[in-house]
């Protein structure tokens, strides 16, 4: 007996340093809320990267369509061998007024280098419609990557609420702990007054171990939910020590400015509207300046066989034809696509709407059974607090006692669980309407 004494101080001493080891762990760590795991989980996942590097491509991209607006150099140089050249078909020797006259020929070696210039006046819009086609496309990608880590809430939900119906599981199961405890000294008493036999103390004492094995699952099952939330948040695992129930208010209007699925398909729209520009700038005709120089053997004058240097400088205006050919077909094309968008859109809100109805319906039904859970927890300890007394005037057996103790906390392990599961049916209501 002693021994056993000794033993249950030491089990209270330990339970009393962990509550003072968690009490000091909650000072220094706040309670950590859905939103800040959300939050970090998102910040953390690898694939968060990918959009600072859509955004640097983005701009990699528009700062080089701005250099079309620059002059545009090239060199060429060519020094060739040529099996013939141009000649005067005619022998002036043979005319008398041009007696003497020698005409050289050219050489078959010529040699040349040549500095281009050309700058562009009016490109018909074309890299002004190209940058808005490239900041189109940026802003999907980005839109694809907030759609994917969207899709992360859904695990940090999952692992969130697992600590919290841990933590309520665990309070539950203190409370049995301690009303078992109770009844091993009451049993105890009722062994001394011949009321109760050692069976029936060992009957309680199987019970002790019961909910003292669950409660070692229930800490395992935390510590893992913990650990993999840390993993996913990059969080320490004393952050959650505590974590907080997320507020159980429905939002009303549905903030589709919030939902990255539709900011998706909306920067689709937007692509597509930007690609008609590009057609359109297609079609118009383009102005540009130019100057060459150069110095090469023939020259400009291609009846000199030196040396010399040479230039020439305009204006070019061409206008291609060929695109008007095609562009009432790419257009159409275009709307094709946007039609396309434009069904998913509906499709999406559609099942949207379809999602919201379900889990208003299901808010409704747990909220229901939460209702019938405190009947039934109501009657189930009248019930426990009946057997109580019977098992005290000698009418009732203490195991039959543990069955209704046993089953009042199933009741309330049952109304635990129902309350998570509120919680997480809110939290998705919540996510679903307004991406929060």
């Amino acid at each position: 007996m002693k021994t056993k004494n000794t033993f249950r101080l030491l089990l209270a001493s330990c339970g009393a340093a962990f509550a003072l080891l968690r009490s000091v762990s909650l000072e220094a760590h706040p309670p950590v809320t859905l939103e800040q795991c959300r939050a970090r989980a998102q910040a953390c996942y690898p694939l968060a990267k990918q959009r600072g590097l859509v955004e640097r491509a983005m701009e990699l991209s528009v700062s080089n369509l701005n250099r079309g607006y620059l002059p545009q150099v090239s060199l060429a140089v060519k020094a060739s061998y040529q099996s013939d050249v141009t000649q005067i078909p005619i022998d002036f020797s043979k005319i008398p007024s041009m007696g003497g006259v020698n005409i050289p020929s050219l050489s078959k070696d010529q040699y040349g280098a040549t500095l281009d210039v050309t700058q562009t006046v009016w490109d018909g819009g074309a890299i002004s419609a190209q940058k808005k086609t490239a900041r189109a496309s940026s802003a999907v990608e980005a839109r694809q990557v907030e759609a994917d880590l969207y899709a992360l809430n859904e695990k940090v939900n999952q692992l969130y609420f697992g600590i919290l119906l841990a933590d309520e599981q665990l309070r539950q199961s203190a409370l049995l702990a301690d009303e078992l405890q109770r009844g091993y000294g009451r049993t105890a008493s009722y062994i001394a007054n011949g009321l109760a036999g050692h069976a029936d103390l060992d009957a309680v004492k199987v019970e002790q171990l019961n909910v003292s094995q669950r409660q070692a699952q229930l800490r395992g099952d935390r510590k893992a939910y913990c650990e993999m939330l840390s993993a996913l948040t990059a969080m320490p695992d004393t952050a959650f020590w505590s974590v907080e129930k997320p507020p159980d208010d429905l939002p009303q209007l549905l903030q589709t400015d919030s939902l990255p699925s539709l900011r998706l398909l909306d920067a689709q729209r937007r692509y597509l509207d930007a690609q008609k520009e590009n057609i359109r700038a297609a079609t118009l005709p383009k102005l540009g300046l130019f100057a060459q120089g150069g110095y090469g053997k023939p020259g400009l004058n291609m009846l000199t066989n030196e040396l010399s240097p040479f230039y020439i400088a305009g204006a070019r205006l061409s206008w291609s034809f060929g695109s008007l050919y095609t562009q009432a077909n790419e257009r159409k094309k275009i709307e094709v696509k946007k039609s396309t968008v434009a069904v998913q859109t509906e499709s999406y809100m559609l099942n949207l709407n379809m999602q919201k109805a379900q889990l208003t319906a299901t808010i409704q039904n747990i909220r229901d059974m939460m209702k019938m859970d405190d009947e039934i927890i109501a009657l189930r300890e009248s019930v426990k607090k009946a057997a109580e007394a019977k098992v005290a005037n000698g009418t009732l057996s203490v195991t039959e006692l543990l069955r209704e103790v046993t089953a009042e906390n199933l009741a309330r392990q049952a109304r635990a669980l129902h309350e998570v599961e509120l919680m997480m049916a809110i939290a998705g209501y919540r996510q679903l309407l307004n991406g929060q």
